[in-house]
């Protein structure tokens, strides 16, 4: 072990917590040294991957002493000089080769993750996607988009991947005939920066929900649309963040909240980002002493940056001896240390623009109170502001909520008696969607995508099947400009793209009748 006078170079700085010794043993991913716990250093790299440097259980950190010793001024400049050259040196041959096995190893796998479509569609029409036809095109999605890039280089790797999207959406229309297919805002990007950008849904975790009750389906109307009573509120945008759980969750309890009241609040999706996941550490630690929770830690989340340098602020460290100390990334820097919400069940958090789902947004609404209006929590596209939940001003609350089954008879019949519907979906075709009715003859059923259903239709004409054809309607969280006004229509009938496999019903508070 160390002694209190060896200095301990990082490749990246990072903290080490000193925790009550009850607490050491119980996150094996980490390793005690001298009654200090070591959190463990994510990277996220420019590409959006996540990485352990070297092996998982150890981690780079810098010696409290060390930081005690700079604070106090027993480190000269000298040593100070030593130290930061030293750190830069090392961290900059550490992501040299961090990266240079990131790109052999996640270049690899990012490539079989493209869809596939690409490159069956690429013999078919590349005389229709090529020259200035490609280029016209291009020159036409820049302007109308407002699209604007770096140097030439990074326009010359868009258009290349803009060439590939013609004809991947020349290959959904094929596949897709009833819907109309082309250039959208997502034209530039390629398939695997689509999803890690805007799909946020995360698989289900082994947490069971309450199942919804069986609904007669004898009476139900042959069409229907909440827009049509004023349940639904305006489309909204996610930007490029993947955060379509928490604008799902809450436009499912704006149209729950207008079931109960008679009144549509546009509620916040920034509070779900921001506050439904870890626990904040501090939080936690007061939490406890004051007995509001039982739990111990399970699991720190450390979450570091690659770039840019960024100094951390002031830190009160969670043991009552600790001061606040001070330290500054050389490459990255932690911007997050929180306890997992559910220490039962490691995967129950949502994770702001990094993931989430309906459900576990739902239970979070039970246990914090409800939401906020939008204007008074406004929507800010990143997940690094940190919670400012205000429990006075929450205007929409959950009563409860259930899962529905895979059943379309009865996911409209809780469509048509509770409100909206949160449902998660497989968006692989919807990155070229324009309009109509999507009914695609191939389509995989891994959900990546949270969405509001909010109505069903009976007269989706298909010319290539020569009849009318059933559709959900559904609301996005892509903008206006995107679909028809926000909106995208899919068949019904056989569970396309899983569109049936997750349905979750909500029922709100009637608050107003409360007080």
């Amino acid at each position: 072990m160390f002694s209190s006078k060896q200095r301990i170079l990082p490749s990246y700085v990072d903290f080490i917590y000193k925790l009550p010794e009850e607490y050491q043993s119980t996150y094996p991913k980490c390793l005690p040294v001298s009654g200090y716990l070591w959190a463990p250093l994510m990277v996220k790299l420019h590409s959006g991957y996540e990485k352990m440097l070297t092996n998982e259980r150890v981690a780079y950190a810098m010696a409290d002493e060390l930081k005690g010793d700079a604070d106090e001024g027993h480190l000269d400049s000298m040593d100070l000089l030593r130290l930061s050259l030293s750190l830069l040196l090392l961290s900059l041959s550490l992501l040299l080769l961090s990266s240079a096995a990131i790109a052999s190893s996640s270049g690899a796998a990012d490539d079989a993750k493209e869809d596939q479509l690409i490159l069956q569609v690429v013999d078919a029409v590349e005389d229709e996607a090529s020259g200035l036809s490609a280029e016209a095109h291009f020159a036409g999605f820049v302007r109308r988009f407002g699209k604007t890039y770096a140097d030439e280089n990074e326009r010359a790797h868009r258009f290349k991947v803009f060439r590939k999207n013609l004809l991947r959406a020349a290959r959904h229309q094929m596949l897709d005939p009833t819907a109309t297919h082309g250039v959208t805002m997502f034209s530039d990007l390629t398939p695997a920066e689509f999803r890690r950008a805007y799909l946020g849904l995360r698989r289900p975790s082994m947490t069971s929900s309450p199942e919804a009750p069986i609904l007669p389906t004898n009476d139900l109307p042959t069409d229907f649309d909440w827009r049509d009573y004023g349940a639904v509120a305006a489309v909204k945008n996610q930007g490029s963040c993947g955060s379509c759980w928490s604008f799902s969750t809450a436009a499912a309890l704006e149209g729950a909240h207008f079931m109960a009241t008679g009144k549509l609040e546009s509620l916040s999706e920034q509070q779900l980002v921001d506050c439904d996941h870890e626990l904040d550490l501090l939080v936690w630690k007061g939490m406890r002493e004051q007995g509001r929770v039982k739990k111990r830690i399970t699991k720190l989340m450390d979450f570091c940056v690659a770039f840019p340098l960024i100094p951390l602020p002031s830190f009160n460290y969670p043991h009552k001896e600790a001061k606040p100390g001070r330290f500054s990334g050389i490459v990255g820097v932690t911007s997050k240390l929180s306890v997992l919400c559910d220490s039962d069940e490691p995967d129950a958090c949502d994770q702001g623009c990094n993931g989430g789902l309906m459900t576990t947004a739902f239970k979070y609404l039970l246990k914090a109170g409800g939401l906020q209006r939008e204007e008074d929590y406004p929507y800010t596209g990143t997940d690094r502001g940190g919670c400012k939940f205000d429990k006075s001003k929450i205007v929409a609350s959950v009563q409860n909520f259930s899962v529905v089954s895979v059943d379309e008879d009865q996911i409209a019949a809780n469509l048509v008696k509770h409100g909206p519907l949160a449902i998660g979906i497989n968006a692989v075709y919807m990155q070229t969607y324009i309009g109509g009715v999507s009914c695609p003859y191939i389509c995989g059923r891994h959900l990546d995508h949270g969405v509001l259903l909010v109505g069903y239709g009976s007269s989706g004409y298909a010319p290539i099947r020569l009849k009318n054809k059933p559709y959900w309607i559904i609301k996005n969280s892509w903008g206006e400009s995107w679909g028809e006004n926000g909106y995208y229509k899919i068949c019904k009938g056989r569970n396309v793209c899983g569109v049936d496999s997750m349905v979750s019903t909500v029922t709100a508070v009637n608050i107003q009748q409360d007080q």
